[in-house]
């Protein structure tokens, strides 16, 4: 009986493994950039743009914890960074998209 339980047991799928992602907010050069609107806060830009990507993703939050950089070209880093977990199989438009594994 223990055999047949470990057969079956087994074949089940593997759980998903999420994976944690960071992305370090710039001035303005962010992909979600063009979407701000006046009446939605970043957060919810933010998860309006992964959505948009299909990504199915989970604890967005916000730090400022991220090197500040002191400059005025797009390209600088503000010092905040973005950072939610995602299912491993979002991994590859995620890290195409500018997010790094944190």
């Amino acid at each position: 009986m223990l055999c047949l339980f470990a057969l079956f047991n087994s074949c089940k799928d593997p759980e998903p493994v999420d994976f944690n992602f960071l992305f370090k907010e710039t001035y303005c050069a962010n992909p979600w950039d063009g979407m701000i609107t006046p009446e939605w806060t970043r957060e919810q830009v933010i998860s309006f743009y992964l959505t948009d990507l299909d990504i199915e993703f989970s604890d967005l939050h916000i730090t400022d914890d991220g090197v500040l950089e002191v400059c005025f070209a797009c390209h600088c880093l503000t010092g905040d960074n973005i950072r939610f977990s995602a299912d491993d199989e979002f991994s590859e438009i995620l890290l195409e998209n500018g997010f790094e594994l944190d």
